[in-house]
């Protein structure tokens, strides 16, 4: 249990007085012409004291130079930039849209291209048992017990999800764990495997399985034992119910929208296809994500990107403005110049529109 400075709500804290701290560029350029405005108008008010001097009484010199400085006082130029981005600010974390820099809300509005990950960020980013495919004459249920069991303690996406789904699964013993295989281990006095499906079916060949569309969004484990494969288990991830209505209205807002995720491609494309999303790449290593951001970078894009994991925080940190969603990784938080508390990719369309607002405002 975390405490203190280790808190969420102090890493928040801390990501807000990093953005009080910083100030937009459109805010510091008009900070410069102020200041330089406030030197001339000094000038003028001098040379207006002097003339005015030189022909009537110091009084009435005074008033007219008092007045010269008080119609070209340059208060409403440097206070109305940063008065349209606290407003925008406040608006915007109504809404769930945590700004952490100060340069966020403007380069937001001059964002062009899109690139979100896949995992946590368009999907929700936890695997749920989908569905249950006896293959040995096993009823689903009591196949569902035998690999809950054999997961009982795991931390894998899979078996937390095999877990949630069978929390009341009886108790293994002598387990084993196979790093990129699977899991085995004795329950009523009998050995039983869960993972690859060459892994599960042991000594016996391992059946094959007819290929689908849902196959490519899914990830397939199997459960064996001596005889050979008893049953398979199809995990799904949930895509965002907003997801498609987000990036449908961002193109709408002439966006372009890219998806980059180290998944399958197969998997990838599948998704890509559910959200009408033209550019999509799986298979991507960070590395891999940073070298298409500066290729995009190097077109003259303005990209912002939009991810959740240590794995997007790279890409996240390279970008022109990023964002990562509320449920993300401490470094992603970080990294981004703001955070999608909410939870909700519509959320991210009223950010572009709040910031191309306020971008037209400080103009």
């Amino acid at each position: 249990e975390k405490v203190g400075s280790d808190t969420v709500l102090s890493a928040i804290a801390r990501l807000l007085d990093r953005a009080q701290s910083e100030k937009p560029r459109l805010a510091l350029l008009a900070d410069r012409i102020a200041g330089g405005f406030v030197a001339a108008v000094l000038l003028v008010a001098t040379a207006v004291l002097a003339a005015w001097w030189s022909v009537s009484d110091f009084d009435t010199a005074f008033r007219i130079s008092l007045s010269v400085l008080v119609v070209t006082c340059p208060c409403a130029l440097s206070l109305a930039t940063p008065t349209a981005i606290v407003a925008a600010t406040g608006a915007l974390t109504r809404l769930g849209v945590l700004t952490t820099r100060g340069h966020a809300l403007e380069t937001l509005a001059r964002a062009d291209h899109v690139i979100f990950d896949k995992t946590g960020t368009l999907t929700y980013g936890r695997l749920q048992l989908a569905a249950v495919e006896p293959v040995a004459g096993l009823s689903g249920q009591g196949c569902l017990e035998l690999a809950a069991a054999l997961e009982r303690g795991s931390e894998h996406p899979v078996g937390r999800a095999l877990l949630e789904a069978c929390p009341c699964a009886p108790g293994a013993t002598d387990l084993k764990n196979t790093p990129g295989s699977g899991v085995e281990g004795w329950i009523e006095g009998r050995q039983y495997r869960l993972g690859r499906a060459e892994f599960a079916a042991g000594a016996s060949a391992a059946a094959s399985r007819g290929a689908s569309d849902a196959d490519a969004a899914s990830t397939w484990v199997a459960l064996g034992d001596d005889s050979g494969l008893l049953a398979w288990f199809r995990l799904a991830d949930t895509v965002r119910p907003d997801a498609a209505a987000a990036v449908a209205k961002l193109r709408a807002r002439n966006l372009s929208v890219e998806l980059l995720s180290g998944d399958r491609p197969e998997t990838v494309a599948h998704i890509a296809r559910e959200l009408a999303i033209a550019e999509a790449r799986g298979g991507m290593t960070p590395q891999a994500k940073l070298e298409r951001l500066r290729e995009l970078q190097g077109q003259g894009k303005v990209v912002a990107m939009v991810g959740d994991g240590v794995n997007d925080a790279p890409v996240l940190a390279a970008a022109q403005v990023s964002l990562a969603m509320g449920s993300g990784t401490q470094l992603a938080h970080a990294t981004a110049d703001m955070i999608l508390l909410s939870e909700r990719l519509e959320h991210l369309v009223s950010g572009v529109d709040g910031a191309r607002k306020t971008l037209r405002i400080m103009r």
